[in-house]
């Protein structure tokens, strides 16, 4: 179990590896305890309290900023995809303003109506 002071010492890249380490743990742990291996269940809810405190410090740090710690290399931008709503509009042609008006068809009857 990793204390606090610890967590708030490490930088961002640290944070991510003990993340990264503690959620495979918590994998294997669920594997074991679906496998029946697993003799101390409260295993799994110190690793799940450890990946709290990890997101925690994480988001912390987020929210400093960049004078909380000097950045080592700033990371290339990766390309974002287009949304759903980015993509249709661009796809749909504009409607004209004066389009053709459809006619409304007759409503459907329900009831077939006495035979005079």
């Amino acid at each position: 179990m990793i204390k606090a002071k610890e967590l708030h010492a490490m930088t961002m890249p640290d944070l991510l590896k003990q993340l990264k380490s503690s959620r495979q743990e918590l994998f294997n742990l669920r594997f074991q305890m679906a496998t029946g291996q697993l003799a101390n269940h409260r295993q799994i809810r110190s690793v799940r309290r450890a990946l709290a405190q990890i997101l925690t410090e994480m988001h912390e740090k987020e929210e400093q900023g960049p004078q909380a710690e000097a950045p080592a290399a700033p990371e290339p931008a990766s390309p974002r995809r287009r949304t759903r709503a980015a993509a249709t509009a661009v796809a749909e042609p504009e409607p004209e303003a004066e389009a053709e008006v459809k006619p409304r068809r007759a409503p459907r009857r329900t009831k077939k109506e006495p035979a005079e």
